[in-house]
C-alpha cells in the first residue's frame, strides 16, 4: 500500500511540473492568499477587536492595511454572487454580468422575464476572475472554493477568458457536488427494534437495539449499545454499519455535546450513494441518545461529491480534509429539529448544537486550504468561507436594536454564540497566517455587510394592482399581458417586459410611460404613514452607470427599502406589507452603511499599521494584481489602492 502511495505521489508531482515559472530575476515572485469572510458586520468585527476577541484579525491589522468601511458601490444589489464576482474582476455589476445569485438568463432575445440561471457558475460571469488573471501572467492559481469557479471549462478548455489554462489553475468545487439533502432523524422516522441477524455483536450492559436508515440510495444501520467501558447507564453508544455485522463499524457515536471548536464526536466519512453519484461523502453526529433507546437525534450532513479541474487530486483532498461540507445546519436549526431556540424559549441547547455544524464546515474548509497550501505549487491561493454570513442571516434580526419589538434579553444571550462564530472565521484566518511562507501577501475580504429586518415588502402584489402584472387563473404570469415583474431572484430589481425580450410586450417608445406607472405605484406603498420603497434607480440613465447597474443580465429598476424591510417576490400575495420574525439580511442598495464591509491586507508590499478609507470591492483585484507583479483581470475598472502600499 505504501508502496503504491508513493507511485501515485510521484504521477501526481509529474503532472504538476509544468507549473513552474522562473521567478523574476534578482527576486522571489510575491505569492498571495486570499481568504473571504462572507457578511460579516462591520460593527460586530470592531466591538470584538475592542474586545481581544479576534486576535488574529488583530495582528493582521497591526502590521498591515485595515479598512472598515468598503463599499460594493457598483455591486447592486448586495449579494453574495454580485458581490464576490466584482472582487474577483475588479468590475462592477453591470460589467461582471452577475446581478445577484439568481439572474435573468441571456440573450434577452432568447428567454423571457421568467427565464432565470445561477449567479454563481462560471458561465454566468462576463469578466475575467483574477485567477485566470494570473495563470495567463505564468503564475500558479488554486481556488480551494470561490464563487464562479465552477463549471471549470472556461478556464481549463478556453473560452470567453481566453486560452485555457489547465497546467497553472487548479480548482476545486463542493457546492456544485451536493448529490442530496442534509436531514436528521428521530425514533418518530427511524423505530428502534430489537437487534436480530446480526453477526459479531458487540458488548452492550443491555440487549442491542437497531435502526436502519437511508441516506441517498444507501441504507445503513445503526446499533444502539451500553457500553462496558462508558460509566453512562443505558444506551451510551451508536455503532454504524452497512450490513449486520459488529466487526465492520463504520462510526462510533456518543450522544452528548463535543468539546468547543472541535469535532471530537462526529463521525469520519461516511460514502454513499445519491441520485446516481457513488462516492457521495457525508458526516454522521448523534446529538442525543435516551438511556432506554425510545429517542435519539441523528443528524447527517448533505452527500457531496467533490470537483476538480484535476480529478486525480480529490482523493488526496478528501483524505486530508475529509469531504466538503459547505454549510452549517442552519435550516434545520431554525426549523427547531435542535431542539427550542433562545428565540422561543430554548436555554441554548439548540444553538450549541448548531454552532458544531458550524466548526465542522470551518475544521473541513480549513484542512482542504492547508493540503493545498502544502502539497501543491501556487502563487495565489482563493479560500471561503460562509461565515458569519450564515448565522447573521439567522440571528442579525435578533440583535437590531431599532427594529419595533427588539428583546434586548433575546440578544443578550445569542451574542456569545454569534461571537464563537466570528471566531471560527479569525481561527481559520490566523491558521492561514501561521502557514504562509515568506514573501506572501496575506488577504481577508468579504462581499457585503448585513442588516435586520421584521417586515416584508411584495413588489409584485403591488405591479398586479397597478394592472403591470397579470396572473392567469392557474396563478402563472401571462406574458401577453404583463409589462413589468420583479423577478423571482430577489434581487432588488423590476424587469420590464420589452421587446428586446422573447414574448415582450413593451416597445421602446412606451418604456418611459411604464416606468412611471411602476414608480407612482411603488411610491404609493405606504406603511404606519410611512414611505416604505425610498429609491427607484434607471438602468436605461444616469444611474446605470453611476451605480453600475442593469446590462444584459441585468434589472431595469433598481429598488431601495426603508430599513427593516426586505423584498418578498412571491406571486399572487394578498398583502403588500406582511411582518415575519426577524431575520438578517444583505439585498439593499451598496451604499447604505448595512451593506459596508471590511477588506485587511499585509505582507511584501503592503503598508504597515495603516487604515485606510475610501475603498470598494473592485479595488481588490488591480490591488492584489500590482501586488503580485502581473496585469489586472481584463475587465477589471477599479483603481490600485496606491495608499495600502509601502511603496
Amino acid at each position: 500500500m505504501r508502496a503504491r502511495i508513493i507511485a501515485v505521489a510521484v504521477a501526481i508531482a509529474s503532472t504538476l511540473a509544468p507549473w513552474s515559472a522562473p521567478p523574476a530575476a534578482g527576486q522571489a515572485p510575491v505569492r498571495a492568499i486570499v481568504l473571504s469572510w462572507d457578511g460579516p458586520r462591520v460593527a460586530v468585527v470592531n466591538e470584538l477587536l475592542r474586545s481581544g476577541k479576534l486576535p488574529n484579525l488583530a495582528a493582521l491589522i497591526a502590521s498591515g492595511v485595515f479598512a472598515d468601511s468598503v463599499t460594493s458601490v457598483l455591486v447592486f444589489p448586495s449579494k453574495t454572487a454580485a458581490g464576490h464576482a466584482s472582487l474577483w474582476t475588479g468590475a462592477p455589476a453591470r460589467i461582471t454580468g452577475i446581478s445577484g445569485n439568481f439572474i435573468p438568463r441571456t440573450p434577452r432575445s432568447q428567454f423571457t422575464i421568467l427565464d432565470g440561471t445561477v449567479g454563481f457558475n462560471s458561465t454566468s460571469l462576463q469578466a475575467e476572475p483574477l485567477w485566470m488573471a494570473t495563470a495567463r501572467a505564468g503564475r500558479r492559481a488554486i481556488v480551494v472554493q470561490a464563487t464562479q469557479g465552477w463549471p471549470f471549462e472556461p478556464y481549463i478548455a478556453g473560452g470567453p477568458f481566453g486560452p485555457g489554462q489547465a497546467t497553472r489553475l487548479v480548482l476545486f468545487e463542493g457546492y456544485a457536488g451536493i448529490v442530496g439533502p442534509e436531514g436528521a432523524l428521530t425514533a418518530r422516522q427511524a423505530p428502534t427494534r430489537a437487534a436480530e441477524g446480526w453477526m459479531n455483536l458487540p458488548q452492550s450492559g443491555t440487549p442491542p437495539r437497531e435502526i436502519a436508515f437511508t441516506v441517498g440510495t444507501t441504507q445503513l444501520f445503526g446499533l444502539f449499545i451500553d457500553d462496558p467501558a462508558d460509566g453512562t447507564r443505558g444506551y451510551d453508544t451508536m455503532l454504524v454499519t452497512r450490513v449486520r455485522d459488529g466487526q465492520q463499524v463504520e462510526a462510533r457515536l456518543k450522544p452528548g455535546l463535543s468539546t468547543p471548536g472541535t469535532t471530537d464526536k462526529w463521525s469520519p466519512t461516511i460514502e454513499v450513494d445519491s441520485r446516481g453519484q457513488s462516492g457521495a461523502g457525508m458526516f454522521l453526529r448523534l446529538f442525543e441518545l435516551r438511556a432506554d433507546s425510545s429517542d435519539f437525534l441523528l443528524y447527517f450532513t448533505r452527500p457531496i461529491k467533490e470537483l476538480s479541474s484535476r480529478p486525480e487530486l480529490v482523493p488526496a483532498l478528501r483524505k486530508a480534509g475529509r469531504v466538503f461540507v459547505g454549510n452549517g445546519a442552519s435550516r434545520l436549526y431554525e426549523q427547531g429539529v435542535f431542539g427550542p431556540t433562545i428565540m422561543r424559549g430554548g436555554g441554548g441547547t439548540a444553538e450549541r448544537r448548531y454552532l458544531e455544524t458550524v466548526w465542522l464546515t470551518q475544521r473541513q474548509l480549513m484542512a482542504a486550504t492547508q493540503w493545498a497550501l502544502r502539497n501543491l505549487p501556487w502563487d495565489l491561493v482563493f479560500t471561503y468561507t460562509p461565515f458569519p454570513d450564515e448565522a447573521e442571516h439567522a440571528w442579525a434580526g435578533f440583535m437590531e436594536p431599532v427594529l419595533p419589538g427588539h428583546r434586548p434579553e433575546i440578544a443578550q444571550l445569542l451574542q456569545p454564540f454569534l461571537e464563537e462564530v466570528y471566531r471560527s472565521c479569525d481561527e481559520f484566518l490566523g491558521m492561514l497566517m501561521r502557514l504562509r511562507p515568506a514573501g506572501t501577501v496575506m488577504a481577508l475580504v468579504s462581499d457585503h455587510g448585513m442588516e435586520g429586518i421584521n417586515k416584508l415588502v411584495n413588489i409584485n402584489t403591488v405591479l398586479q394592482q397597478a394592472g403591470l402584472l397579470v396572473l392567469d387563473g392557474q396563478g402563472r404570469v401571462d406574458l401577453t399581458r404583463t409589462k413589468a415583474i420583479y423577478f423571482s431572484g430577489n434581487n432588488a430589481y423590476i424587469l420590464i417586459n420589452t421587446m428586446d425580450r422573447r414574448a415582450g410586450i413593451v416597445t421602446p417608445s412606451e418604456r418611459p410611460q411604464v416606468l412611471g406607472q411602476i414608480r407612482r405605484a411603488l411610491g404609493e406603498v405606504r406603511d404606519g404613514g410611512r414611505q416604505v420603497i425610498t429609491g427607484s434607480f434607471d438602468a436605461a440613465g444616469p444611474d446605470g452607470l453611476a451605480l453600475g447597474i442593469g446590462g444584459e443580465a441585468g434589472g431595469d429598476l433598481y429598488l431601495d427599502l426603508l430599513p427593516g424591510y426586505d423584498f418578498d417576490a412571491r406571486l399572487g400575495a394578498a398583502e403588500v406589507i406582511t411582518a415575519r420574525e426577524p431575520f438578517g439580511t444583505h439585498v439593499f442598495n451598496p451604499q447604505r452603511p448595512s451593506m459596508r464591509t471590511i477588506m485587511a491586507l499585509q505582507g511584501p508590499g503592503v503598508a504597515a499599521g495603516r487604515r485606510i478609507g475610501s475603498v470598494r470591492t473592485i479595488d481588490f483585484a488591480p490591488t492584489i494584481a500590482e501586488l503580485l507583479g502581473i496585469p489586472a483581470p481584463r475587465q477589471a475598472t477599479g483603481r490600485v489602492l496606491v495608499e495600502a502600499l509601502s511603496r
